[in-house]
């Protein structure tokens, strides 16, 4: 796979990725302005613990899925050893949480927030192994179709539910909806079949969960560590402005969340074959594209954070810093995860596990702590500080793996190209930008898009002669 293919490959995961972001953004936007951050904060703190099942129930499966699947033998049997794993850790869970329903139900703040986390979570893990194996297969856009179609279906349950007054129960309900359609269009789109595992294809999986499942507890550290402890020091409503920025600021992490999934398969498909300069040369080339969105949105957040968080609404405009300092977050881990997929590509579980464990401990301690001491901004803070420390420790370990250079030229020349941006965004910005329409806001941020894709084609070279060979 050349950098060409790299990219039009990634682009078809990104272009899922962009309409479920874009529906859930709409979700969001509706919910916000339908019902406040109340209830916004309320849903998230459901969610959080429904990824805390899927955590209990997935401990690296499915991770160890995708890679038995992608290295292109057995992969029916590995595809069934995966499913029937999480699906017999999750009927102890399931009681477990009935047995603890007061506290759940007291902690997310809804009477029916037990029988919803049941139903959701089971119908999560069937969508997440059906993404395992299509992601195994380098299915990877049809993989991506399955959060897609959540999330479409989501909003519309949404917009229907609440607009009938169902409320929370609607907002709850909407979420299961959209994870059944989901599974749904997953058994649509699958080509795996299901075949009786033998005693080495579970043994298999195990050796390599036993490195991956703090990968797992990684991600979830990462999206929902801070939401989790946010529910038991700060009201609801403030989670709610929280959650709004950081779904705000997860559009910036699409091109290199859709790279890294992409590489994924290919490299470990290239590692089996010994194929390590094409493992190198994908990595360089897609380093270029990985702050693409990232970088611009830095600038571009720091300026217009506090307008575009007054779209939702007056309330949420306290969370313009939250959002500043997210961004930041969210432009390390860009970078993060392309190397941590890498990683784990090369068959080198060992070393996530070094850089997942010390994230998450990091992570834990520092959201504790500062939301104790600072508040609800020090959730963004502790976040940031902690992926610092991951981005670091993921790059000392791949460059022990591999010898590749850091395209520090080209990733230069798109933070000139942000900085250009910028300069035409505070040249067109009124003075106050406490009363800014919302048309003016949303032209502004048109214009700054514009303005920066223009500068990046110009000043580098790689970008606009694989944009010339995607588009024509």
């Amino acid at each position: 796979m050349n950098g060409s293919k790299l990219l039009q490959s990634s682009l078809g995961t990104f272009a899922t990725r962009i309409g479920m972001s874009i529906a859930i953004f709409l979700g969001v936007f509706y919910l916000a302005a339908a019902t406040g951050p109340a209830v916004l904060g309320i849903y998230s703190l459901f969610v959080a613990v429904v990824r805390v099942l899927d955590f209990l129930t997935n401990v690296g499966v499915n991770e160890a899925t995708q890679k038995r699947i992608s290295e292109g033998t057995d992969r029916d049997e590995f595809f069934t050893a995966g499913l029937l794993v999480r699906l017999s850790l999750f009927v102890p869970l399931g009681l477990v949480v009935v047995g603890f329903q007061e506290p759940i139900t007291s902690y997310v703040g809804h009477g029916m927030a037990v029988p919803f986390l049941l139903v959701g979570s089971l119908a999560y893990l069937l969508r997440q192994a059906l993404e395992s194996g299509l992601i195994g297969e380098k299915k990877v856009a049809r993989a991506g179709v399955l959060p897609l179609v959540h999330a479409v279906g989501q909003l519309v349950m949404w917009v229907v539910l609440v607009s009938l007054d169902y409320g929370l129960i609607g907002v709850l309900a909407g979420y299961v909806i959209g994870q059944l359609l989901a599974v749904g269009a997953g058994l649509l789109l699958f080509t795996l079949r299901l075949e009786r595992p033998s005693v080495e294809h579970f043994r298999s999986l195990y050796h390599f969960a036993k490195y991956s499942w703090v990968g797992t507890v990684t991600t979830e550290a990462w999206v929902w560590t801070d939401t989790l402890v946010l529910g038991v020091f700060v009201i609801q409503s403030l989670i709610g402005v929280y959650e709004l920025g950081w779904r705000i600021t997860g559009m910036l992490f699409l091109l290199s969340s859709a790279i890294s999934r992409t590489l994924f398969a290919t490299i470990s498909d290239l590692a089996a074959q010994g194929d390590i300069d094409r493992v190198t040369d994908l990595l360089e080339r897609s380093l270029v594209y990985t702050g693409i969105l990232a970088i611009p949105g830095l600038v571009g957040g720091i300026i217009l954070a506090e307008p575009l968080l007054a779209m939702f609404g007056e309330e949420y405009r306290v969370g313009a810093t939250v959002v500043t300092i997210l961004i930041l977050a969210r432009l390390l881990h860009s970078y993060e995860v392309v190397f941590g997929k890498v990683i784990d590509a090369l068959d080198r579980p060992d070393l996530t596990l070094r850089t997942n464990a010390a994230f998450v401990v990091v992570n834990v301690a520092l959201n504790v702590v500062a939301i104790a001491t600072v508040g609800w901004v020090g959730a963004a803070i502790a976040t940031s500080v902690a992926m610092v420390l991951k981005t670091g420790l993921s790059y000392h370990y791949i460059r022990s793996l591999i010898s590749f250079s850091v395209p520090v030229r080209e990733i230069l020349l798109e933070g000139v190209a942000a900085l250009v941006m910028g300069a035409c965004l505070l040249v067109l910005l009124p003075a106050s930008t406490a009363s800014l329409p919302l048309l003016e806001t949303v032209l502004l941020m048109a214009v700054g898009a514009v303005v920066y894709a223009v500068a990046l084609l110009v000043l580098v070279d790689r970008v606009r002669v694989a944009t010339a060979r995607v588009l024509f």
